[in-house]
């Protein structure tokens, strides 16, 4: 048997533009993690008048982290695919926990920026770009989340790719090792299959 290829992938960027959701979305859909787990977070989150939250429960395993509906501690989840296999570092978004977020980045080979579609850049996603740049982090994917905010709207997709990609340059990444994808982590769009919702991708 071929021993597979190991990658440290983080997610990184802004409080609440879906990263856990994105990460536990994944998880889901690829068999990583039982349906019926996702089905009792759901419950339980919707209890806590959280609803929404049960895909990001799958990182957010703390207490505090499900009470305040925020990543405070990095977690680790184990992902594969044909090809390698990856250790997942889901990092804190919330600027009170940014040593939290340097010490998942430093051991990541590639990181996902999560960028809300309607926010757009802010605070935390230019430092988590710094960030992960000055740590070593030179492969970067962008996904462009909650697209379904946006309607699916092409336009408003290239417009926000573009002024990432200014951030981006800023800080020394290069246009070629960067991946742009269009998704929307809650409802799996563009998630491990092609979007109905967006074809122009």
């Amino acid at each position: 048997m071929v021993e597979k290829e190991h990658m440290n992938l983080a997610m990184i960027g802004h409080i609440d533009h879906g990263k856990s959701t994105l990460l536990g979305r994944l998880l889901t859909e690829t068999g990583t993690i039982d349906p019926h787990l996702i089905d009792e977070y759901r419950k339980k989150a919707e209890a806590l008048g959280k609803a929404t939250f049960e895909f990001a429960w799958v990182m957010d395993s703390l207490k505090d982290e499900r009470e305040r509906g925020i990543t405070i501690d990095v977690a680790h989840q184990r992902f594969d695919t044909d090809k390698y296999y990856y250790t997942i570092v889901d990092c804190p978004g919330h600027r009170d926990f940014v040593k939290n977020m340097i010490t998942g980045t430093s051991q990541a080979d590639a990181a996902v920026l999560v960028v809300d579609a309607k926010d757009g850049i802010m605070a935390q996603t230019k430092e988590h770009v710094f960030l992960s740049r000055t740590l070593g982090v030179t492969q970067l994917i962008v996904a462009v989340n909650k697209m379904d905010r946006i309607n699916y709207d092409q336009k408003r997709y290239e417009e926000l790719k573009e002024e990432i990609l200014a951030l981006l340059a800023m800080v020394g990444y290069k246009k070629d090792s960067v991946i742009f994808v269009p998704v929307s982590a809650y409802e799996g769009e563009n998630i491990v299959k092609k979007s109905e919702k967006m074809k122009w991708f």
